[in-house]
């Protein structure tokens, strides 16, 4: 089995190392995810996610706009918006629950580090031996709390990407509502002298328009779809990495316990919502 899918406490000092670049490559990935479907690499790992006012439909401008009959033939557009609520506080809440885990497994290492300091006179095969073992746990709770960080990033930039492109879908919504209003307003006015043939030819071309910018949305929550099914599949990756570095602590009764709980606890979460 390649390093690239496994990784146990067998795999001695190196654990840190193997497992650091390989939580950078796919959380560097993860940042790419971006480009293709809100046309901007993610940001940082460090981001907190945010989001458009969840309770914001840009359709309410049409009624409020006094042409609240054309709501009948764009009504659909709200439907991507659904979609796309995301949840930023739970997303950022368990990001957080992560991160405070990977922090706690680090502390751990660097503990066991200053435990070799104070055996540095300990001479002969037993002094050694401890040495080594210190070393190697060290590294692996080490390697465990980055591999957390990891899951903490991964997680947090599947949840920025749903977020995004309900911002980027808010944004084309709102503007060709803008475009649609002014329009309506114009059939309207010219209703009386045309018998309302301008009202339902103008209907008509909206839920044209609608129906284009439907069909581009759907471009985009297609692309999304397939992005976070990447992200899963990185999430399930680290997972792996986790459980053999959990697996490999459990020589050690009470720490590699410590370490199961820790993991158990912030387990990777389930992507944020995104529907077709």
């Amino acid at each position: 089995m390649s390093e690239e899918n496994s990784t146990t406490w067998s795999a001695g000092a190196g654990v840190v190392d193997s497992v650091a670049g390989f939580v950078d490559s796919l959380t560097a990935e993860s940042e790419g995810e971006g480009v293709d479907v809100i046309d901007v690499a993610l940001g940082g790992a460090g981001m907190v996610v945010d989001l458009v006012a969840t309770a914001a439909n840009p359709l309410g401008m049409l009624a409020s706009a006094g042409v609240g009959w054309l709501l009948e033939h764009v009504d659909f557009l709200r439907e991507p918006l659904d979609a796309l609520l995301g949840n930023p506080d739970e997303i950022n809440a368990n990001t957080d629950q992560l991160k405070q885990a990977a922090l706690e497994m680090k502390m751990i290492a660097q503990e066991h580090r200053e435990d070799l300091r104070a055996v540095a006179d300990w001479e002969g095969d037993s002094g050694d031996a401890f040495r080594r073992e210190m070393e190697q746990m060290a590294g692996e709770y080490e390697a465990l709390g980055k591999s957390m960080d990891g899951t903490a990033a991964i997680y947090a930039l599947s949840g920025a990407l749903v977020c995004e492109l309900r911002s980027l879908v808010f944004g084309w919504i709102s503007d060709l509502v803008g475009e649609l209003i002014a329009g309506a307003l114009i059939a309207a006015a010219s209703a009386v002298v045309t018998l309302g043939s301008s009202i339902a030819a103008f209907a008509g071309f909206a839920g044209t328009r609608a129906a284009m910018m439907a069909t581009k949305i759907a471009a985009r929550l297609s692309k999304l779809a397939s992005a976070m099914a990447r992200f899963g599949g990185r999430m399930a990756q680290l997972a792996e990495k986790m459980e053999g570095l959990v697996k490999g602590l459990e020589r050690f009764a009470e720490y590699g316990g410590y370490a199961k709980t820790a993991y158990d606890a912030v387990k990777p979460y389930e992507m944020p919502a995104a529907t077709t």
